[in-house]
């Protein structure tokens, strides 16, 4: 087994560099609690300023962690930009409220000495908040996209599934920003 896993060049979805200068973008799973804390606390450590792009996956599963996602973002994140993710048949507005409510739960319970600010956007669409994270980010900083990591599919209502892949749009996307600034 060992030759096996030493062959392992990287796991697809986790912890993806689509790029490492001027400023960091990184794709990643992060579909639990556990997860997104390690890959905000490893990334915080290198960055000087951390801006996440998440949300959360509907279909009445883990409905506790929704929340708790957003307190997770509120202690690692500089700015926060909620988007949808996977609703399934659930409201993906009401999804980011819940996120955001466990943002606002974490600041609310910091002592107001030490209270830190943190920038909340909603941006439904995926792409825009993508867009967004990737136009704000200056040297140094760092873009984390969690949720979906090399999933192939954004799942919505009844069953739908929308082709989709968070590296390739954070590439697409990246494309258009230089030729902006160029």
């Amino acid at each position: 087994m060992k030759p096996a896993v030493e062959s392992v060049k990287e796991i697809p979805g986790r912890m993806k560099f689509i790029q490492k200068e001027p400023f960091a973008v990184v794709v990643d799973y992060a579909h639990t609690p556990e997860s997104l804390a390690a890959v905000y606390k490893t990334l915080k450590a290198t960055s000087k300023r951390l801006f996440c792009v998440l949300g959360a996956a509907g279909c009445g599963r883990d409905k506790w962690k929704i929340p708790e996602f957003g307190r997770i973002a509120a202690q690692y994140c500089d700015e926060i930009i909620l988007t949808n993710e996977d609703p399934y048949d659930e409201n993906p507005q009401e999804i980011l409220n819940q996120v955001e409510k466990g943002v606002l739960e974490f600041v609310q319970n910091q002592d107001r000495f030490s209270r830190k600010e943190i920038k909340i956007k909603k941006i439904l669409d995926r792409r825009e908040a993508i867009k967004e994270a990737l136009k704000i980010a200056k040297p140094g900083d760092a873009v984390i996209i969690t949720g979906k990591g090399a999933e192939p599919w954004l799942m919505g209502p009844k069953g739908s599934k929308i082709p989709w892949d968070d590296r390739e749009v954070v590439k697409e996307e990246l494309v258009k920003i230089k030729n902006v600034k160029a």
